[in-house]
Protein backbone atom coordinates (compact mmCIF):
# COMPACT_ATOMS: atom_id res chain seq x y z
CA UNK A 1 0.00 0.00 0.00
CA UNK A 2 1.38 3.39 -1.03
CA UNK A 3 0.64 6.25 1.36
CA UNK A 4 0.52 9.89 0.26
CA UNK A 5 0.02 12.75 2.68
CA UNK A 6 -1.38 16.05 1.44
CA UNK A 7 -0.92 19.56 2.76
CA UNK A 8 -3.96 21.50 1.53
CA UNK A 9 -3.85 25.29 1.26
CA UNK A 10 -7.18 26.97 0.62
CA UNK A 11 -10.60 25.82 1.81
CA UNK A 12 -12.96 27.87 -0.34
CA UNK A 13 -15.38 26.33 -2.80
CA UNK A 14 -12.79 24.27 -4.65
CA UNK A 15 -10.86 23.40 -1.48
CA UNK A 16 -14.02 22.17 0.24
CA UNK A 17 -14.97 20.16 -2.85
CA UNK A 18 -11.47 18.64 -2.88
CA UNK A 19 -11.83 17.54 0.74
CA UNK A 20 -15.17 15.92 -0.14
CA UNK A 21 -13.59 14.20 -3.16
CA UNK A 22 -10.83 12.71 -1.03
CA UNK A 23 -13.37 11.31 1.42
CA UNK A 24 -15.88 10.04 -1.15
CA UNK A 25 -13.20 8.48 -3.40
CA UNK A 26 -11.09 6.90 -0.67
CA UNK A 27 -12.32 3.32 -1.05
CA UNK A 28 -12.34 3.49 -4.87
CA UNK A 29 -8.76 4.80 -5.03
CA UNK A 30 -7.68 2.18 -2.50
CA UNK A 31 -9.38 -0.63 -4.41
CA UNK A 32 -8.29 0.36 -7.93
CA UNK A 33 -4.77 1.62 -7.30
CA UNK A 34 -3.72 0.35 -3.89
CA UNK A 35 -3.23 3.92 -2.70
CA UNK A 36 -3.95 5.50 0.65
CA UNK A 37 -4.33 9.24 0.03
CA UNK A 38 -5.09 11.50 2.96
CA UNK A 39 -4.97 15.14 4.02
CA UNK A 40 -2.68 15.49 7.02
CA UNK A 41 -2.40 19.28 7.23
CA UNK A 42 -4.56 22.24 6.17
CA UNK A 43 -3.49 25.83 5.77
CA UNK A 44 -6.45 28.14 6.31
CA UNK A 45 -6.09 31.83 7.15
CA UNK A 46 -9.25 31.83 9.27
CA UNK A 47 -8.00 28.87 11.26
CA UNK A 48 -11.28 26.96 11.20
CA UNK A 49 -12.43 24.35 8.71
CA UNK A 50 -15.75 22.62 9.22
CA UNK A 51 -15.93 18.85 9.07
CA UNK A 52 -12.20 18.16 9.50
CA UNK A 53 -11.80 17.95 13.25
CA UNK A 54 -9.22 15.16 12.92
CA UNK A 55 -6.90 17.17 10.66
CA UNK A 56 -4.39 19.75 11.89
CA UNK A 57 -5.15 23.31 10.73
CA UNK A 58 -2.64 26.16 10.76
CA UNK A 59 -3.22 29.81 9.82
CA UNK A 60 0.20 30.44 8.22
CA UNK A 61 -0.25 28.90 4.79
CA UNK A 62 3.43 29.27 3.92
CA UNK A 63 4.36 26.91 6.77
CA UNK A 64 2.52 24.04 5.09
CA UNK A 65 5.27 23.63 2.51
CA UNK A 66 7.87 23.19 5.25
CA UNK A 67 6.07 20.41 7.11
CA UNK A 68 7.85 17.04 7.37
CA UNK A 69 4.46 15.35 7.60
CA UNK A 70 3.38 15.92 3.98
CA UNK A 71 4.45 14.68 0.55
CA UNK A 72 2.50 17.05 -1.69
CA UNK A 73 1.22 20.62 -1.40
CA UNK A 74 -2.18 21.30 -2.99
CA UNK A 75 -2.61 25.04 -3.61
CA UNK A 76 -6.19 26.30 -3.95
CA UNK A 77 -5.85 29.79 -2.48
CA UNK A 78 -5.92 31.67 -5.80
CA UNK A 79 -4.09 34.88 -6.63
CA UNK A 80 -0.47 34.93 -7.71
CA UNK A 81 1.85 36.43 -5.10
CA UNK A 82 1.13 34.13 -2.13
CA UNK A 83 0.62 31.13 -4.40
CA UNK A 84 3.98 31.78 -6.04
CA UNK A 85 5.77 31.93 -2.68
CA UNK A 86 4.07 28.71 -1.65
CA UNK A 87 5.01 26.95 -4.89
CA UNK A 88 8.67 27.99 -4.65
CA UNK A 89 8.86 26.86 -1.02
CA UNK A 90 7.16 23.53 -1.74
CA UNK A 91 9.41 22.67 -4.67
CA UNK A 92 12.60 23.71 -2.89
CA UNK A 93 11.54 21.55 0.06
CA UNK A 94 11.16 18.67 -2.41
CA UNK A 95 7.38 18.51 -2.07
CA UNK A 96 5.25 17.74 -5.08
CA UNK A 97 3.00 20.66 -5.98
CA UNK A 98 -0.54 20.62 -7.40
CA UNK A 99 -2.54 23.71 -8.29
CA UNK A 100 -5.70 24.87 -10.04
CA UNK A 101 -4.21 28.35 -10.40
CA UNK A 102 -4.07 29.31 -14.09
CA UNK A 103 -2.72 32.79 -13.28
CA UNK A 104 0.22 31.28 -11.40
CA UNK A 105 1.13 28.84 -14.17
CA UNK A 106 0.67 31.40 -16.94
CA UNK A 107 2.95 33.87 -15.15
CA UNK A 108 5.65 31.58 -13.75
CA UNK A 109 5.61 28.29 -15.66
CA UNK A 110 9.25 28.45 -16.78
CA UNK A 111 10.67 28.95 -13.29
CA UNK A 112 8.33 26.45 -11.65
CA UNK A 113 8.83 23.74 -14.28
CA UNK A 114 12.60 24.05 -14.05
CA UNK A 115 12.56 24.07 -10.24
CA UNK A 116 10.40 20.94 -10.15
CA UNK A 117 12.83 19.19 -12.49
CA UNK A 118 15.81 20.28 -10.41
CA UNK A 119 14.27 18.86 -7.24
CA UNK A 120 12.88 15.72 -8.93
CA UNK A 121 9.29 16.40 -7.93
CA UNK A 122 6.08 16.66 -9.93
CA UNK A 123 4.09 19.82 -10.60
CA UNK A 124 0.45 19.19 -11.50
CA UNK A 125 -1.84 21.81 -13.01
CA UNK A 126 -4.55 19.85 -14.84
CA UNK A 127 -7.26 21.90 -13.11
CA UNK A 128 -5.84 25.18 -14.39
CA UNK A 129 -7.33 24.72 -17.88
CA UNK A 130 -10.84 23.60 -18.91
CA UNK A 131 -12.11 22.49 -15.51
CA UNK A 132 -12.98 18.81 -15.58
CA UNK A 133 -11.55 18.08 -19.04
CA UNK A 134 -8.19 16.22 -18.86
CA UNK A 135 -6.73 18.37 -21.63
CA UNK A 136 -3.27 18.78 -20.07
CA UNK A 137 -2.60 15.04 -19.85
CA UNK A 138 -4.20 14.53 -23.28
CA UNK A 139 -1.63 16.83 -24.87
CA UNK A 140 1.16 15.61 -22.60
CA UNK A 141 0.53 11.87 -22.95
CA UNK A 142 -2.13 11.07 -25.54
CA UNK A 143 -0.70 13.24 -28.33
CA UNK A 144 2.95 12.95 -27.37
CA UNK A 145 3.95 11.48 -30.75
CA UNK A 146 2.17 14.20 -32.73
CA UNK A 147 3.09 17.70 -33.76
CA UNK A 148 0.17 19.91 -32.81
CA UNK A 149 -0.70 22.37 -35.54
CA UNK A 150 -3.52 24.21 -33.80
CA UNK A 151 -6.07 24.25 -31.04
CA UNK A 152 -9.34 26.10 -30.70
CA UNK A 153 -11.87 25.98 -27.95
CA UNK A 154 -14.12 27.37 -25.28
CA UNK A 155 -11.96 27.79 -22.18
CA UNK A 156 -14.09 30.05 -20.00
CA UNK A 157 -17.27 28.47 -18.67
CA UNK A 158 -18.59 31.75 -17.27
CA UNK A 159 -18.51 33.47 -20.67
CA UNK A 160 -20.07 30.50 -22.42
CA UNK A 161 -22.84 30.38 -19.81
CA UNK A 162 -23.55 34.08 -20.36
CA UNK A 163 -23.69 33.76 -24.15
CA UNK A 164 -25.91 30.69 -23.89
CA UNK A 165 -28.42 32.49 -21.67
CA UNK A 166 -28.38 35.60 -23.86
CA UNK A 167 -29.10 33.42 -26.90
CA UNK A 168 -31.62 30.96 -25.45
CA UNK A 169 -33.50 33.16 -22.98
CA UNK A 170 -33.06 36.58 -24.64
CA UNK A 171 -31.35 37.94 -21.51
CA UNK A 172 -29.30 41.10 -21.43
CA UNK A 173 -25.59 40.78 -20.70
CA UNK A 174 -26.00 42.13 -17.14
CA UNK A 175 -28.90 39.79 -16.36
CA UNK A 176 -27.04 36.76 -17.72
CA UNK A 177 -23.96 37.71 -15.69
CA UNK A 178 -26.03 38.02 -12.51
CA UNK A 179 -27.49 34.56 -13.18
CA UNK A 180 -23.99 33.12 -13.65
CA UNK A 181 -23.01 34.59 -10.28
CA UNK A 182 -26.14 33.19 -8.64
CA UNK A 183 -25.40 29.71 -10.04
CA UNK A 184 -21.79 29.86 -8.82
CA UNK A 185 -20.22 29.99 -12.30
CA UNK A 186 -18.98 33.57 -11.90
CA UNK A 187 -17.13 35.21 -9.04
CA UNK A 188 -18.61 38.19 -7.15
CA UNK A 189 -15.97 40.20 -9.03
CA UNK A 190 -16.17 38.70 -12.54
CA UNK A 191 -13.53 40.95 -14.11
CA UNK A 192 -11.08 38.19 -15.05
CA UNK A 193 -13.80 36.21 -16.80
CA UNK A 194 -15.59 38.94 -18.75
CA UNK A 195 -12.40 40.83 -19.67
CA UNK A 196 -11.01 37.75 -21.43
CA UNK A 197 -7.97 37.55 -19.16
CA UNK A 198 -8.92 34.18 -17.66
CA UNK A 199 -9.25 32.57 -21.11
CA UNK A 200 -6.02 34.23 -22.27
CA UNK A 201 -4.09 32.73 -19.34
CA UNK A 202 -5.40 29.28 -20.25
CA UNK A 203 -4.57 29.89 -23.91
CA UNK A 204 -1.01 30.72 -22.92
CA UNK A 205 -0.69 27.48 -20.93
CA UNK A 206 -2.04 25.38 -23.81
CA UNK A 207 0.34 27.14 -26.20
CA UNK A 208 3.35 26.24 -24.06
CA UNK A 209 2.36 22.57 -24.06
CA UNK A 210 1.18 22.41 -27.67
CA UNK A 211 4.10 24.17 -29.32
CA UNK A 212 6.95 23.29 -26.90
CA UNK A 213 7.75 26.95 -26.33
CA UNK A 214 7.45 29.06 -23.20
CA UNK A 215 4.44 31.34 -23.60
CA UNK A 216 3.29 34.22 -21.42
CA UNK A 217 0.23 36.45 -21.31
CA UNK A 218 2.05 38.97 -23.49
CA UNK A 219 1.85 36.49 -26.36
CA UNK A 220 -1.97 36.33 -26.30
CA UNK A 221 -4.25 38.89 -27.92
CA UNK A 222 -7.52 39.00 -25.99
CA UNK A 223 -10.83 40.84 -25.86
CA UNK A 224 -13.64 40.87 -23.33
CA UNK A 225 -17.27 39.87 -23.82
CA UNK A 226 -19.04 42.81 -22.17
CA UNK A 227 -19.56 44.77 -25.40
CA UNK A 228 -21.73 42.04 -26.93
CA UNK A 229 -25.46 42.82 -27.15
CA UNK A 230 -28.45 40.49 -27.57
CA UNK A 231 -28.93 42.12 -31.00
CA UNK A 232 -25.52 40.85 -32.12
CA UNK A 233 -26.41 37.32 -31.08
CA UNK A 234 -29.79 37.60 -32.84
CA UNK A 235 -28.27 39.01 -36.03
CA UNK A 236 -25.74 36.19 -35.95
CA UNK A 237 -28.55 33.63 -35.77
CA UNK A 238 -30.10 35.18 -38.87
CA UNK A 239 -26.78 34.67 -40.63
CA UNK A 240 -26.56 31.03 -39.44
CA UNK A 241 -23.94 31.79 -36.78
CA UNK A 242 -23.62 31.02 -33.06
CA UNK A 243 -21.60 33.27 -30.75
CA UNK A 244 -18.94 31.63 -28.57
CA UNK A 245 -16.03 32.83 -26.39
CA UNK A 246 -13.16 31.27 -28.33
CA UNK A 247 -9.49 30.74 -27.69
CA UNK A 248 -7.17 29.82 -30.54
CA UNK A 249 -3.57 28.82 -31.01
CA UNK A 250 -2.09 28.21 -34.45
CA UNK A 251 1.39 27.29 -35.64
CA UNK A 252 2.21 27.80 -39.29
CA UNK A 253 5.88 27.25 -40.11
CA UNK A 254 7.68 29.64 -37.75
CA UNK A 255 4.67 31.85 -37.05
CA UNK A 256 2.49 31.33 -33.96
CA UNK A 257 -0.80 33.14 -33.42
CA UNK A 258 -2.65 33.17 -30.07
CA UNK A 259 -5.94 34.86 -29.22
CA UNK A 260 -9.02 34.79 -26.99
CA UNK A 261 -12.13 36.71 -28.06
CA UNK A 262 -15.87 36.43 -28.81
CA UNK A 263 -16.38 34.84 -32.21
CA UNK A 264 -19.13 33.52 -34.43
CA UNK A 265 -19.00 29.90 -35.59
CA UNK A 266 -21.35 28.20 -38.02
CA UNK A 267 -24.38 26.48 -36.49
CA UNK A 268 -23.10 23.08 -37.63
CA UNK A 269 -19.70 23.55 -35.96
CA UNK A 270 -18.88 21.13 -33.15
CA UNK A 271 -18.22 24.08 -30.85
CA UNK A 272 -21.67 25.55 -31.56
CA UNK A 273 -23.26 22.74 -29.55
CA UNK A 274 -21.25 23.43 -26.37
CA UNK A 275 -23.68 25.16 -24.02
CA UNK A 276 -23.77 26.88 -20.63
CA UNK A 277 -20.73 26.40 -18.37
CA UNK A 278 -19.23 23.61 -20.47
CA UNK A 279 -15.83 23.85 -22.14
CA UNK A 280 -14.43 22.18 -25.24
CA UNK A 281 -11.07 22.02 -26.99
CA UNK A 282 -10.48 21.04 -30.63
CA UNK A 283 -6.91 19.92 -31.26
CA UNK A 284 -5.48 19.42 -34.74
CA UNK A 285 -2.42 17.18 -34.66
CA UNK A 286 -0.18 15.91 -37.44
CA UNK A 287 -1.00 12.18 -37.38
CA UNK A 288 -4.53 12.05 -35.99
CA UNK A 289 -6.12 15.14 -37.50
CA UNK A 290 -8.81 16.85 -35.44
CA UNK A 291 -9.94 15.56 -32.06
CA UNK A 292 -12.34 17.22 -29.63
CA UNK A 293 -12.56 17.10 -25.85
CA UNK A 294 -15.51 18.53 -23.94
CA UNK A 295 -16.93 18.63 -20.44
CA UNK A 296 -17.71 20.91 -17.49
CA UNK A 297 -15.42 23.92 -17.44
CA UNK A 298 -16.67 25.73 -14.35
CA UNK A 299 -17.71 24.66 -10.89
CA UNK A 300 -15.98 23.44 -7.77
CA UNK A 301 -16.49 19.69 -8.22
CA UNK A 302 -15.07 19.34 -11.76
CA UNK A 303 -12.06 21.44 -10.74
CA UNK A 304 -11.54 19.39 -7.57
CA UNK A 305 -11.72 16.20 -9.64
CA UNK A 306 -8.88 17.41 -11.86
CA UNK A 307 -6.82 18.32 -8.79
CA UNK A 308 -7.36 14.85 -7.39
CA UNK A 309 -6.30 13.24 -10.69
CA UNK A 310 -2.95 15.05 -10.40
CA UNK A 311 -2.57 13.84 -6.81
CA UNK A 312 -3.24 10.25 -7.91
CA UNK A 313 -0.58 10.60 -10.61
CA UNK A 314 1.92 11.57 -7.93
CA UNK A 315 0.89 8.69 -5.66
CA UNK A 316 1.45 6.32 -8.60
CA UNK A 317 4.97 7.65 -9.09
CA UNK A 318 4.37 9.75 -12.21
CA UNK A 319 6.88 12.57 -12.20
CA UNK A 320 6.72 14.42 -15.51
CA UNK A 321 9.46 16.72 -16.75
CA UNK A 322 7.72 19.86 -17.99
CA UNK A 323 11.07 21.63 -18.25
CA UNK A 324 11.42 20.56 -21.89
CA UNK A 325 8.40 22.70 -22.80
CA UNK A 326 10.00 25.97 -21.71
CA UNK A 327 13.54 25.82 -23.07
CA UNK A 328 12.66 28.24 -25.89
CA UNK A 329 10.61 31.42 -25.51
CA UNK A 330 7.56 31.71 -27.74
CA UNK A 331 7.26 34.57 -30.19
CA UNK A 332 3.87 35.44 -31.63
CA UNK A 333 1.96 38.08 -33.56
CA UNK A 334 -1.76 38.63 -34.08
CA UNK A 335 -1.40 41.19 -36.85
CA UNK A 336 -1.72 38.68 -39.68
CA UNK A 337 -4.58 36.66 -38.19
CA UNK A 338 -7.16 36.34 -40.95
CA UNK A 339 -10.82 35.39 -40.89
CA UNK A 340 -14.24 36.60 -42.00
CA UNK A 341 -15.68 39.56 -40.06
CA UNK A 342 -19.03 40.72 -38.71
CA UNK A 343 -19.47 44.49 -38.42
CA UNK A 344 -22.50 46.26 -36.97
CA UNK A 345 -22.79 50.03 -37.46
CA UNK A 346 -25.43 52.59 -36.52
CA UNK A 347 -25.77 54.78 -39.61
CA UNK A 348 -27.82 57.80 -40.69
CA UNK A 349 -31.00 56.83 -42.49
CA UNK A 350 -30.43 58.76 -45.69
CA UNK A 351 -29.52 58.01 -49.31
CA UNK A 352 -25.92 57.31 -50.26
CA UNK A 353 -24.68 56.06 -46.87
CA UNK A 354 -24.34 52.41 -47.89
CA UNK A 355 -22.64 53.40 -51.13
CA UNK A 356 -20.11 55.55 -49.22
CA UNK A 357 -19.33 52.71 -46.80
CA UNK A 358 -19.04 50.21 -49.65
CA UNK A 359 -16.59 52.51 -51.44
CA UNK A 360 -14.43 52.78 -48.31
CA UNK A 361 -14.37 49.00 -47.92
CA UNK A 362 -13.48 48.52 -51.59
CA UNK A 363 -10.63 51.03 -51.22
CA UNK A 364 -9.19 48.81 -48.49
CA UNK A 365 -9.59 45.70 -50.69
CA UNK A 366 -12.32 44.27 -48.45
CA UNK A 367 -15.06 42.17 -50.01
CA UNK A 368 -18.65 42.21 -48.72
CA UNK A 369 -20.22 38.75 -48.37
CA UNK A 370 -23.48 39.96 -46.87
CA UNK A 371 -25.09 43.30 -46.03
CA UNK A 372 -28.33 43.75 -44.07
CA UNK A 373 -30.08 47.04 -43.30
CA UNK A 374 -32.35 46.56 -40.30
CA UNK A 375 -35.00 49.01 -41.52
CA UNK A 376 -37.59 48.00 -38.92
CA UNK A 377 -35.20 48.77 -36.06
CA UNK A 378 -34.83 52.46 -36.88
CA UNK A 379 -34.24 54.77 -33.90
CA UNK A 380 -33.79 58.56 -34.03
CA UNK A 381 -33.11 58.46 -37.77
CA UNK A 382 -30.43 55.81 -37.19
CA UNK A 383 -30.61 52.24 -38.45
CA UNK A 384 -28.38 49.24 -37.74
CA UNK A 385 -26.29 48.12 -40.68
CA UNK A 386 -24.80 44.61 -40.52
CA UNK A 387 -21.93 43.76 -42.86
CA UNK A 388 -20.15 40.41 -43.25
CA UNK A 389 -16.69 40.76 -44.80
CA UNK A 390 -14.76 37.92 -46.36
CA UNK A 391 -11.29 36.93 -45.21
CA UNK A 392 -9.21 39.89 -43.97
CA UNK A 393 -6.24 40.33 -41.63
CA UNK A 394 -6.16 42.16 -38.30
CA UNK A 395 -4.08 45.10 -39.45
CA UNK A 396 -6.40 45.88 -42.35
CA UNK A 397 -9.62 45.45 -40.40
CA UNK A 398 -8.49 47.57 -37.44
CA UNK A 399 -7.48 50.42 -39.74
CA UNK A 400 -10.78 50.09 -41.59
CA UNK A 401 -12.77 50.23 -38.34
CA UNK A 402 -11.10 53.53 -37.45
CA UNK A 403 -11.98 54.95 -40.85
CA UNK A 404 -15.60 53.79 -40.60
CA UNK A 405 -16.05 55.24 -37.11
CA UNK A 406 -14.67 58.58 -38.36
CA UNK A 407 -17.43 58.92 -40.96
CA UNK A 408 -20.07 61.56 -40.17
CA UNK A 409 -22.75 59.09 -41.22
CA UNK A 410 -21.70 56.54 -38.56
CA UNK A 411 -22.83 57.06 -34.97
CA UNK A 412 -20.72 55.78 -32.07
CA UNK A 413 -18.33 52.81 -32.00
CA UNK A 414 -19.15 49.86 -34.23
CA UNK A 415 -19.23 46.21 -33.18
CA UNK A 416 -16.62 43.88 -34.65
CA UNK A 417 -16.87 40.10 -34.20
CA UNK A 418 -14.59 37.57 -35.86
CA UNK A 419 -16.13 34.64 -37.76
CA UNK A 420 -14.15 31.40 -37.55
CA UNK A 421 -14.61 28.37 -39.76
CA UNK A 422 -13.86 25.62 -37.23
Amino acid sequence: MTNLKIGLCGTGNVGSAFIESIVSSESLINQNYGLNISISLIGARKGKVSGVSDISVITDIQEVAKSDDIDVVVELIGGVEDAYKLAISALKNKKHFVTANKALIAAHSKELFELAKENKVHIGFEASVAGGIPIIRTIRDGLISNQINSFAGILNGTSNFIFSKMADEKLSFDTALALAQKEGFAEPDPTFDISGQDAAQKTSILATLSFFQNSSMENVYFEGIDKISPDDIDYGKQLNFVLKPLSVGMQNKDQITLGSFPAFVKTDSLLASIQNENNAVLVNAENVGGTMYSGPGAGAKPTANSVLSDVIDIARGKIFDYGKFVQQDLSSSFDNFSCDRYLKLQVNDKPGVVAKISTLLAKNNLSIDNLIQKELERSDDQIPLVIVLSNSDETTIQETIKELEALDEVSGPLTHIRILDI
